[in-house]
């Protein structure tokens, strides 16, 4: 900090002492209005333990040229031990041997002739970190996964630590193999840990999951805004991670942020998201097989259909066929017209707020209801256009729906499991009106194992199909709405629910949500109806502008029009998907969501697909 003290006390001494001066004497001090300021620089402002940085001064308005002193804050530096080589213009910082972790070191000059001028630099010193890396990282009883350290300022080896549960055999200088016990009643997450050979209080620790025989079922779920956050939010977005691996081989790809939809069936992956992994598309007469998905919003993802092996959590499908989100080679503008729709293209992470979608839905493939193939070909499918006959580039297609078999089909991965094959559940706390984030879990199988049966949740079986798939009743007592093809839908991020003429329920100034008057909030009881199964639900809908300005993404209260239309003729039997309530991402908060696929069996349970909670 520059001061005027010292310019006003060097006026008093230069008048003092005139006559000394006068006689050819040297005053020895500082001009009137020059201060002193001291520079610094370090030949490395980052060094690892061991290493040496040195610090040199450049001192100006100083005509005693006295210099600095030098002083040290940091880590196991008492007295400044750790400067050495102190002169007037420079010193040597010496960090310590061997330490864990990381901090920063501050070196300061202080001014010989001025006390009050000082300056500091930083230095950033690292010590021994040890990152230990399983693999795999899940494993089923009796099996083994290889431990490797690696880290920064490594020493020579690393001392192993034997686990609670299993042991450690082959332990070498970075290198162990972990062996889980024969047979274990559940999921067990075991810490291995490895201690520096060399500085016993350098410590690295992972995790292996170790599987009962029959193997992990349990995926973990988050709601934290998606891949974007802070640029692109993505409130009530739900995601896991998924492996993605070229069939019957280990080259694989682990892809976080797949949203998890039961609205949907199969795994859609962006292509960008599969470094590394090259997976052969399906052809048919020759032609690549490629799929078109069409969003409620109106924007769509395109790409072509591959076998991959999918795992998720400890359970594996093989060979099971995906959906491998990409442009064209040239770009939107080859992707045919019926797919695009004048659509929006999602085909990117920043357009799908994702890198995928894991549809684990009520439905086998995308293109089966009921048991029938509705992909059979012809001039057009008994719904939308998902499937396409390509060849060439620049890309063309035939304009002519092809039949493509279920066995082509992108499929649900959960049908193709080993066992745990009948459908999920998920399962999330409660939130309370919002939470910055949220943790849940994905549970594979229905009363297949310990861990997953109904308990006391009530099944409620499709009493038709609508627009949508399959639906039940769902009367809304208080807004006057019969709404008898809704669903249970994880992949839509609010409550959709028709709003006649748009005025029975505020909406934002976008329309995007619905925005009732701040403190107001609607509270509403709804009545689901299935063939068996009936039941209530109270929910809440409040301002949607309010719930964005908390910051939160797990957002219990969040609502949005599904049509504006006055829709009378819904108990007549139109499937309009303004006739449909759709119990999106809120309505699994505090809750347990079962879904059961089509053409599965659950024992002691009313036939496939339905839904329970």
């Amino acid at each position: 900090m520059k001061t005027l003290t010292r310019s006003f006390l060097a006026l008093a001494i230069l008048a003092a002492f005139a006559l000394l001066t006068g006689c050819g004497g040297s005053s020895g001090t500082t001009p009137v209005g020059v201060p002193i300021t001291i520079s610094l620089s370090a030949s490395s402002t980052s060094i690892n333990q061991g290493k040496t940085s040195t610090i040199t001064a450049t001192v100006t308005g100083d005509t005693t040229n006295a210099g600095v002193s030098w002083s040290a804050s940091a880590q196991n530096c008492s007295s400044n031990s750790c400067l050495t080589n102190a002169t007037p213009t420079s010193v040597t910082y010496n960090a310590p041997a061997s330490f864990a972790g990381t901090f920063v070191a501050s070196i300061t000059a202080t001014s010989k002739a001025d006390s009050s001028v000082t300056n500091a630099v930083q230095i950033t010193v690292t010590g021994e970190v040890i990152t230990l890396t399983p693999n795999p990282s899940t494993i089923n009883a009796g099996q083994t996964s290889t431990i490797t350290a690696t880290g920064t300022n490594l020493s020579s080896n690393v001392t192993w630590i034997q686990p609670s549960l299993g042991t450690l055999t082959n332990e070498l200088a970075t290198t162990a193999t972990y062996n889980a016990p024969a047979s274990v009643s559940s999921v067990q997450q075991v810490t291995i840990t490895a201690k520096s050979a060399v500085n016993s209080s350098v410590v690295g620790t992972t995790t292996v999951t170790v599987c009962p025989t029959s193997g992990c079922n349990i995926a973990e779920l988050v709601v934290n805004g998606g891949p974007l956050p802070s640029t692109n939010p993505y409130p009530n977005g739900v995601f896991t991670t998924v492996t993605v691996c070229e069939p019957g081989t280990s080259n694989c790809a682990t892809v976080d942020y797949i949203l998890v939809d039961t609205g949907s069936f199969g795994l859609r992956v962006l292509q960008s998201a599969l470094t590394g992994v090259n997976l052969t598309p399906i052809t048919l007469s020759g032609l690549t097989l490629n799929n078109c998905v069409n969003f409620g919003d109106g924007s769509y993802v395109w790409g072509e259909v591959a076998p991959a092996d999918v795992s998720i959590s400890g359970e594996k499908a093989s060979s099971v066929p995906i959906h491998l989100i990409a442009d064209p080679p040239g770009g939107s503008g080859e992707i045919p017209t019926n797919c695009s729709n004048g659509g929006s293209d999602d085909d990117t992470q920043a357009g799908l707020l994702a890198n995928g979608i894991l549809g684990i839905g009520p439905e086998p493939t995308d293109c089966t209801y009921a048991g029938s193939n509705l992909c059979t070909g012809g001039s057009t499918y008994s719904f939308g256009y998902p499937y396409y006959l390509c060849s060439g580039n620049p890309l063309t297609c035939q304009s002519t729906p092809p039949a493509v078999d279920v066995t082509s089909q992108v499929t649900n991965p959960i049908v193709m499991f080993a066992t745990d094959n009948n459908g999920s559940s998920i399962t999330f706390p409660s939130v309370g009106s919002g939470e910055p984030t949220a943790t849940g879990t994905l549970t594979f199988g229905i009363g297949t194992q310990s861990n997953n049966g109904l308990g006391n949740a009530t099944v409620y079986t499709p009493a038709q199909q609508g627009a949508l798939g399959w639906a039940f009743d769902t009367t809304v007592s208080g807004l006057g709405l019969y709404l008898p093809y809704s669903f249970i839908d994880s992949g839509s991020n609010a409550y959709y629910v028709q709003n006649p003429n748009g005025t029975l329920i505020p909406v934002c100034s976008d329309s995007t949500f619905f925005c009732p008057a701040v403190g107001s909030p609607i509270n509403a009881s709804a009545t689901n109806t299935g063939l068996a199964g009936t039941g209530t639900v109270n929910f809440e809908i409040s301002n949607a502008d309010q719930l964005a300005a908390t910051g939160d993404f797990a957002l219990s209260t969040l609502g949005a029009p599904s049509s504006t239309t006055v829709t009378d003729s819904c108990p007549s039997g139109n499937s309009d998907p303004a006739c449909a309530f759709d119990w999106g991402m809120p309505f699994f908060y505090g809750r347990t969501v079962f879904t059961a696929i089509d053409g599965t069996t659950v024992s002691n349970e009313p036939a496939t697909p339905w839904w329970a909670y």
